[in-house]
Formats: C-alpha cells, sequence, structure tokens
C-alpha cells in the first residue's frame, strides 16, 4: 500500500548542497511545528525548477516580501538528525492554497503514484518561507561550476570541451 505523509505547516524549510562543484548531491529540508521532518533529495534541475515555480507564483500573486523586523525573528530552527521521512524524489508537484496564502509540495519517490510501495509527502508553507527559500535555492545553484557562456554547460577549473565550438577550442 502507498505510504502518504503530511507534514502540514512548515516552520522551516530550506535547500542545501553537499559536496564539491560537479560532484555535489542537492536536498530540501522540511520542518513542521511537532519536530517531524522531512530530506528530500533532487537533482540540481528539479531545485532549480521549483525555485522558477515558487517566484512565478509568487509573481502572479503579486506577494511583496517584508524582512521580518530583528525582534519578530523565529530562532533558528534545529532539525533532528533523524528524519520523520527522507526520500529521492521521482516527482514534485506545487500547488497553492490561496486562502491560507501557502505554496503547497507534494512529493513522490516514484514516478507511479499508484505503484504498490510509492511514497509521499505533502507540506505547506507560507509566501514569506517561499520568497525565502526561492532566494537560498539560487544562492545554492549558484555556487556551483559556472556556466560556458557558448553552451551554458557547467566548466570546471580546468575548463571544458565546448559543444558550440564542436570540440575543437576548450574553453
Amino acid at each position: 500500500m502507498a505510504e502518504e505523509r503530511d507534514l502540514g505547516p512548515l516552520v522551516h524549510i530550506s535547500a542545501e548542497a553537499l559536496g564539491q562543484p560537479g560532484q555535489r548531491r542537492f536536498r530540501l529540508r522540511a520542518m513542521n511545528d511537532r519536530s517531524e521532518s522531512a530530506v528530500l533529495w533532487l537533482e540540481k534541475e528539479q531545485l532549480i525548477a521549483l525555485g522558477e515555480a515558487i517566484e512565478t507564483v509568487l509573481k502572479g500573486e503579486g506577494y511583496n516580501y517584508q524582512r521580518l523586523p530583528l525582534d519578530d525573528r523565529e530562532p533558528e530552527a534545529v532539525l533532528p538528525l533523524d528524519a520523520f521521512v527522507e526520500m529521492r524524489l521521482a516527482q514534485l508537484s506545487m500547488g497553492l492554497n490561496r486562502e491560507k496564502r501557502c505554496i503547497v509540495l507534494i512529493a513522490g519517490d516514484s514516478q507511479d503514484p499508484d505503484a504498490h510501495d510509492a511514497a509521499t509527502v505533502m507540506m505547506e508553507f507560507d509566501y514569506r518561507r517561499g520568497y525565502e527559500l526561492r532566494g537560498q535555492i539560487s544562492a545554492v545553484v549558484a555556487a556551483g561550476r559556472p556556466p560556458c557562456p557558448l553552451c551554458t554547460g557547467p566548466m570546471d577549473p580546468e575548463g571544458h570541451v565546448c559543444v558550440k565550438t564542436n570540440g575543437h577550442h576548450p574553453h
């Protein structure tokens, strides 16, 4: 039977990369107010797409970010060492709860949600957290290898063989 978990409203969501550029692994970490946490491993392209989708939604909703005053900021979340849910993403869906002004994420570890052993986790976070997550995703992605100005492929410190030059002039 498919396993479904609902974390509900989050008090923390963040994106991070582990490892050296070119060999990094990407993950989202989330936690609700009951200290139930999720670790969602995803590809760089999935993370980029999530950031772009959040940006599009917030623009479409006319959201204006306002930084919280220092004395109103929440303390930094301390995430448990053992995640309530940990999965490698096969699919990620995003929706809106306009009434609560929240973004809803539904993550699954199988391409077939009806599969016998499929697991899904649902979570939601407010627009402010979404805006901050979008900025964090941009920073995580930008910390990797710079893109080639010709083909946009990642460049190693030694350069790379650019397909736009038929591989003749290393960049």
